[in-house]
């Protein structure tokens, strides 16, 4: 028996693989959260007072029409700028819960192997930071309007540096509890 490596528990792969595909989820949508919404903002602020100067049509008054059904639209549309925000930092915490949730005893083996699927999305943080951060900084609309994100924006833009603690600190929760004899 000595010399021997334990066999992992059944589940284990499968949790610490849904960890890391959760965390490159979370990253994508973080940048098209933010993308789609300025999009849409820019596309409201364009649509909304046109159709409100319109007036009469065919005997509707689209003034009217656009304050019952356009405004409260626009006012949700511009209010994504807070909860595309908060939406993302709560997906963060939920990573740093669903370690704590799916806290099973791993092997051993598992660790590297972890620490190398956190480094290589450390570096996907970083390359999705720069992307979002060279859109951020453009003068055309959508970068203005991107810039209105003010909460999403900052969690992107500093995204590697909360990816890498959620990440250690989960990786410390998850093999945290290994017993002696799981590496003999």
């Amino acid at each position: 028996m000595k010399g021997q490596i334990r066999e992992m528990q059944p589940g284990s792969f499968g949790i610490f693989l849904l960890f890391f595909i959760l965390v490159a989820i979370v990253l994508a949508l973080g940048l098209f959260f933010v993308i789609g919404s300025s999009v849409i903002n820019y596309g409201m602020d364009i649509v909304v007072p046109e159709i409100k100067n319109i007036g009469e049509l065919g005997g509707a008054n689209m003034t009217e029409v656009a304050g019952y059904t356009l405004d409260p639209l626009d006012t949700t549309i511009q209010a994504f700028t807070w909860i595309t925000g908060i939406s993302y930092f709560v997906a963060f915490f939920g990573l740093f819960g669903l370690a704590v949730a799916y806290k099973t005893t791993m092997s051993r083996v598992m660790i590297p192997l972890f620490f190398l699927m956190a480094i290589l999305m450390i570096f996907a943080s970083i390359f999705i930071s720069n992307v979002y951060e060279d859109i951020y900084e453009d003068i055309d609309d959508i970068s203005t309007i991107a810039r209105e994100h003010v909460l999403l924006s900052w969690l992107i833009l500093h995204q590697p540096m909360i990816l890498t603690l959620v990440v250690f600190l989960s990786g410390i929760i998850m093999f945290s509890g290994i017993k002696e004899g799981d590496f003999v």
